[in-house]
């Protein structure tokens, strides 16, 4: 994130006792100096009201840095957001290219210039991009600017169509410690995100998911928590995952820990047992992808898949739907005439 500037502030020159107000780089002269202290207070409290007066008004573009709407957008939302870490990590992805910046210099040579200079995945791009494109509306919404760019963003790209082989499974979960064997069943037999299944709690929550272990139930969403476009639901268990979550040891108040630690992110124990088993372009996301993948291969239907999955149809029909043996069944007997 970028960095902060300090408030305005006094400071007594050493040289000539003077009073000054110290504010970004700049040195401005009170005109008090030994003896003057709450006089220069004065002078720094009127500058403070001035200075906040002209922050509060609604600004072109061109009188405001990128890096400044980067900051105001992080503070108001790392208080909201349910991924923290990935919102502060994403805005300092942006910081070293944009921050320096003014915000009437956003357009699409430079939104493409972002795409090379950032150099990975063009999801990971797309990502940080709609986190400026979000800025960008919330600095025009809370009346910082007075109107706002484009911000273009890349192409989607191709949908990443890994997805485990039965082999592949064993393998990775005999290279896994635990914890990360009771994640990766956990999205296998539930086709959940990574987030959805680390918050998992053994306890009815008003923040997380829980579960409920007579019954067989698993909220993915804490009762207090309103539903976004990353579904999540709520899912019977399958028998198997039932049984086996019964022999789990319940330590400390998290499904997925370790030694009773919530994990608050998984990746770096992921990432080793991936290595671990030989596997290659493998992450979490990889699991929800398999589960969808494995459940139409065997025949569920889409009705049930956009239920189960807490995934939209559209999403389905595009991704996964080719895996269904009845894909097209009905149009292939239609279409299967004789000439």
């Amino acid at each position: 994130m970028p960095r902060k500037r300090k408030p305005a502030r006094l400071f007594q020159r050493k040289d000539d006792g003077a009073w000054v107000i110290l504010d970004g780089g700049q040195q401005i002269r009170t005109g008090f100096g030994d003896g003057f202290h709450e006089a220069a207070e004065e002078v720094l409290s009127n500058y403070i009201a001035s200075k906040k007066w002209k922050d509060d008004r609604v600004r072109d573009p061109s009188e405001i840095t990128v890096g400044e709407i980067l900051v105001h957008y992080g503070e108001a939302k790392v208080k909201v957001v349910r991924d923290r870490e990935r919102l502060l990590y994403t805005i300092q992805a942006l910081s070293p290219y944009w921050s320096d910046l003014k915000v009437s210099q956003i357009d699409i040579d430079r939104c493409r210039g972002y795409t090379a200079w950032r150099r990975c995945a063009a999801w990971t791009v797309r990502r940080e991009m709609n986190t400026l494109n979000a800025a960008v509306k919330y600095a025009l919404a809370s009346r910082r600017i007075s109107h706002a760019p484009i911000v273009t963003l890349p192409d989607k790209g191709v949908a990443n169509d890994r997805w485990l082989t039965e082999e592949e499974v064993q393998r990775f979960l005999e290279a896994s410690a635990s914890h990360v064997q009771r994640f990766i069943k956990i999205a296998l037999y539930t086709g959940r995100r990574k987030t959805a299944i680390t918050r998992l709690k053994w306890m009815p929550s008003l923040d997380s998911g829980w579960v409920e272990l007579d019954s067989g139930v698993i909220h993915f969403l804490g009762k207090a928590e309103a539903e976004t476009k990353k579904r999540k639901g709520m899912i019977k268990m399958p028998g198997t995952l039932h049984a086996e979550m019964k022999t789990w040891t319940q330590e400390g108040s998290h499904v997925v820990s370790f030694k009773g630690v919530p994990i608050g992110r998984i990746d770096k124990a992921f990432r080793i047992a991936v290595q671990r088993a030989g596997l290659k372009d493998v992450t979490p996301h990889t699991l929800k992808h398999t589960a969808v993948t494995w459940a139409f291969m065997r025949g569920m239907t889409l009705e049930d898949a956009t239920a189960y999955f807490a995934t939209s149809r559209e999403t389905l029909e595009n991704v996964y739907r080719s895996y269904s043996p009845d894909a097209l069944k009905n149009a292939t007997e239609i279409m299967d005439w004789k000439i």
